[in-house]
């Protein structure tokens, strides 16, 4: 038997969350107020994960995952209100007016056929619904990835009702955990359900769990922005440039003009070296930066009859500056080396010694008895008591090992003694408990189990290595990848983050790669504002996500915190909690991180660029007061 509970909490699927709101006593509400409330509480949850599917598509380079959001209606006269009521201005001022569906059994002729195609190609980019409506129809043959929202509305509370319709949105749309949170996630609008849904999660079999629980007061709009390249020289210094190569008189509405064009400029220019990294900026391509930004500057009245009147002189300075732009944004780049894998190799790794933690092993010896129970009358059940199990010829130690066998990562040969130490911690455990008898029975019936949590001990205390894989640098990469972001407030890099950190977007970066940047630590915001003050340092870059192609423990990317150049050496820089500085994991990325830099040193030696060095810094011991230069000399 393997229960949905279980893929769940290995993995195989999404995680389902309960979506509820604090302080309400939904028995004070009429039918018709609490179904408009889970559908905007329903809605919020699904453009928001629409926000974050678009920006992790863009970031990682995946394709577009287009979700869509299912209304479960109790009869035919409920799915007309509710699709009248989301066709409404009333709700979200009209925006899903032609992006919702109905489906149900009663549907006739073309109509019918029309909802069909709709619903069997919801998942396609260039479907418009995002909300589908069904009335008890949608059962077996239905099969789909990307539904992230569940509202029911007015249904039964039952177990097997609700795994149903979750059921639906566990599937993976990338195949595999992302591991982000909410991608990785499906929404429930539980409301007046959640008491039931509440009570369901403290059971062991339950899909649900007591910490999957998400408030809707804290589903907050979120903005998409894409990362802009930042510059030391500011806009009074333009503005003087400006007015003294194109001899204009000065007002509020040519300062206006030339701001605008600079900025235009900067992210017309950057765009075109990421999209065209070995073209130099031709006659040809600097004549479109030009029309582009005229017809930008055309839309507002003002600022077009600035230009027209000024076209010349606008035009020289609009040429000059943007091949000054194009040589500063080619210097505050910073050139990431390209690595390729030279020889699959075998790949090393190894186990750590280690104690058995028994205190997860609780199970406890079967009672010898048979439950019998009426179909038909639930309160009719008794017990009988069952034939005693033989265990002659049992041998638990081998059961476990049995299990544990088959697990990847365990060779048995290498590590017969650890396996061997490891089940007889757990069998003496039992023993000790039960005596030997009860120790048989626990293993007999749970053995796959135990095998499981002594598996998950293990891989705390492993080590993968991929030791013998070479790498040699293939290309260097000219430009950094912009990215974009999800946040719900801006702040500023030197105000306190306001809630959450991860949710905030910082700016106001100067010495970055870019002017914007979101940090996933405190300790990782204070070393930004380090490296921002910090004269030995020239630029600074968090990375995207896919910016550099190391790769470790059987192909998972590593994404190094921040990327730092100094007038000589560029470093990769990890900021890690002292709780985790001795994780296999980060002990894995950490090693890889090392022997690239190692290569890329080497390249660059030979190729004119600059060395490559590591920086491994506790979160301890970063401070407000440190300098770059000091951490470097101490965590290189």
């Amino acid at each position: 038997e393997y229960p949905l509970s279980q893929a769940i909490s290995d993995g195989y699927t999404r995680t389902p969350y309960a979506v509820t709101r604090t302080d309400i006593d939904f028995y004070n509400f009429g039918d018709e107020q609490l179904d408009k409330l889970m559908l905007s509480d329903g809605i919020a949850c699904h453009e928001n994960i629409k926000q974050k599917l678009f920006a992790y598509a863009d970031n990682y380079g995946k394709p577009a995952v287009k979700p869509f959001m299912l209304v479960v209606c109790k009869d035919t006269s409920h799915a007309a209100w509710v699709e009248g009521y989301i066709r409404s201005e009333a709700f979200r001022q009209g925006a899903y007016r032609n992006k919702v569906i109905t489906v149900h059994s009663r549907q006739k002729g073309t109509e019918s056929e029309a909802n069909t195609r709709l619903l069997l190609d919801v998942e396609k980019p260039d479907n418009p619904v995002e909300i589908v409506i069904h009335v008890n129809m949608l059962k077996e043959g239905w099969d789909v990835n990307n539904l992230y929202t569940i509202v029911p509305l007015r249904t039964a509370a039952s177990k097997i009702l609700r795994e149903q319709m979750v059921g639906r949105g566990l599937r993976l749309p990338y195949g595999e955990r992302t591991g982000d949170q909410e991608i990785d996630a499906v929404m429930l609008t539980a409301h007046d359900k959640f008491k039931e849904i509440l009570e369901e999660a403290q059971r062991g079999d339950s899909i649900f769990k007591v910490g999957n629980i998400i408030k809707a007061e804290d589903i907050a709009k979120e903005y998409i922005e894409a990362a802009q390249m930042s510059w030391d020289m500011g806009q009074d210094d333009v503005l003087e440039s400006a007015y003294r190569e194109t001899k204009i008189g000065q007002s509020d509405k040519v300062d206006e003009l030339f701001k605008t064009v600079d900025t235009l400029l900067a992210q017309e220019v950057a765009d075109y070296l990421v999209g065209h990294p070995e073209t130099p900026l031709n006659e040809g391509r600097s004549q479109q930066i030009m029309e582009r930004i005229e017809a930008r500057l055309s839309e507002d009245r003002d600022l077009g009859e600035i230009f027209k009147a000024n076209q010349d002189p606008l035009s020289s300075w609009i040429k000059k500056q943007t091949e000054y732009r194009h040589c500063k944004t080619v210097s505050k780049f910073i050139p990431v080396p390209q690595v390729k894998v030279t020889d699959a190799g075998i790949e090393n790794y190894h186990f750590s010694d280690f104690e058995l933690d028994t205190t997860p092993f609780s199970h406890i010896p079967i009672e010898n008895s048979l439950l019998i129970q009426s179909l038909t009358d639930s309160s009719d059940r008794k017990r009988i008591k069952g034939e005693a199990i033989d265990f002659d010829g049992y041998n638990p130690k081998k059961a476990i090992l049995a299990e544990l066998r088959q697990e990847p990562e365990i060779d048995y040969e290498k590590y017969s003694d650890l396996l061997f130490k490891l089940i007889t911690s757990a069998c003496t455990h039992y023993q000790s408990r039960f005596g030997i008898s009860g120790m048989q029975n626990i293993v007999m019936m749970y053995r796959r189990d135990i095998a499981k949590k002594i598996y998950h001990q293990m891989m705390r205390h492993f080590h993968p290595g991929n030791d013998s894989l070479g790498y040699e640098i293939d290309s260097i990469r000219s430009f950094n990848l912009p990215q974009k972001y999800s946040y719900k407030k801006r702040v500023n890099l030197y105000d306190a983050p306001l809630g959450n950190i991860q949710s905030c977007l910082f700016e106001g970066i100067k010495k970055g790669v870019f002017s914007t940047a979101k940090f996933d630590s405190f300790p990782e915001l204070v070393f930004a504002r380090v490296l921002e003050s910090d004269d030995d340092v020239r630029n600074w870059l968090r990375p995207a996500p896919n910016e550099f192609n190391i790769y470790y423990d059987h192909g998972r990317r590593y994404e190094p915190d921040f990327v730092v150049e100094d007038d000589e050496t560029i470093y990769l820089v990890e900021i890690k909690g002292e709780d985790r500085l001795t994780d296999p994991d980060v002990i894995a990325k950490k090693d890889k991180a090392l022997e690239f830099c190692e290569v890329a040193t080497h390249w660059g030696k030979a190729n004119g660029y600059k060395a490559w060095r590591y920086l491994f810094i506790p979160a301890g011991d970063v401070m407000p007061t440190s300098s770059f230069r000091q951490l470097a000399r101490r965590f290189c």
